[in-house]
């Protein structure tokens, strides 16, 4: 789907069963979301961006490490061993940038703790008031094909042969880094409620959408904010995320000065031995809109 605040321009299906209406894991889009529901809790004093994750999690950390540190994936934090409460770290906290699925666990983990419920229970009922076709269903993925009509099957990429994804287990730790459901248009409207400052505050998306972070990346050195890859490649302002996991591939784009976003969901996630066979349709698709509004200016 390719659309701003007045049209879109492309929705485009395909695949036995796909609809307008079709869900699909998003992978790590969830950490965007993750980051604005820890933003939500920023404004509404629940917590602060400098607090020590230990105020709210039952870990011991080698090193003081912040909920803004978990945002950016500057915390180097390192799950503890087995029966053990002591958290590892790969190096001192805001020293460098390293990709975190843990971190965001612990971000779901202390949201669940601030507000006494859940994290999938939090995630939809952020959905439900701001109206978001999202969800965060938990379960063995074969019943949740069954619950949840909506969802559209994945697929893996095995020995040359696309099998269905029949073993996964989701639960509230997985819905925060990588396992949230959605369909274009929802992620659509999430991103244009980020843009319209209707979930969080405007010194939240400021934050949110400032670079504090450098990520290497396939399209190059990207900044990173909270929960947000950002790209002023070019003199082109981009806020971005990406998703892979077994079964689905996801690819979310905005560029302010258009007020044009991007969303991209499959549901085969192709062998990791070739990247340009799994991400090449995106990066295409993205060069071409990026050529369009530098062409545009």
């Amino acid at each position: 789907m390719i659309s701003d605040n007045q049209q879109t321009y492309t929705d485009y299906r395909a695949g036995d069963g796909i609809t307008k209406d079709s869900r699909f894991i998003i992978g790590s889009i969830s950490k965007t979301i993750t980051a604005t529901l820890v933003l939500r809790a920023v404004d509404q004093q629940k917590l602060s961006l400098n607090d020590d994750i230990t105020h709210y999690l039952n870990i011991v950390t080698e090193h003081p490490v912040t909920v803004a540190q978990l945002l950016n994936h500057t915390s180097g934090i390192l799950p503890p061993k087995p029966a053990s409460l002591n958290a590892r770290s790969q190096f001192i906290p805001a020293s460098q940038f390293s990709y975190s699925n843990y971190g965001y666990k612990l971000l779901g983990d202390i949201l669940s703790q601030r507000y006494h419920i859940p994290y999938s229970d939090l995630v939809n009922q952020f959905a439900e008031q701001y109206q978001l076709d999202i969800s965060a269903d938990v379960g063995e993925i074969t019943h949740l094909y069954t619950k949840k009509p909506s969802l559209t099957p994945g697929f893996m990429e095995q020995q040359q042969q696309r099998v269905l994804l029949d073993e996964l287990t989701i639960d509230d730790s997985f819905i925060a880094f990588g396992a949230m459901q959605a369909s274009n248009q929802g992620i659509a409207s999430f991103i244009a409620g980020l843009q319209q400052q209707r979930f969080i505050s405007p010194d939240s998306v400021k934050a949110m959408s400032t670079v504090s972070a450098k990520r290497p990346h396939r399209w190059g050195e990207l900044g990173y904010g909270y929960g947000l890859q950002i790209s002023q490649q070019a003199a082109l302002l981009e806020y971005s995320h990406t998703g892979y996991l077994p079964g689905y591939i996801s690819l979310m784009l905005y560029y302010p000065q258009a007020q044009l976003s991007v969303v991209i969901l499959e549901n085969t996630s192709w062998d990791l031995d070739n990247m340009d066979r799994v991400f090449g349709l995106h990066d295409k698709i993205r060069q071409a809109i990026r050529n369009r509004l530098k062409t545009d200016e």
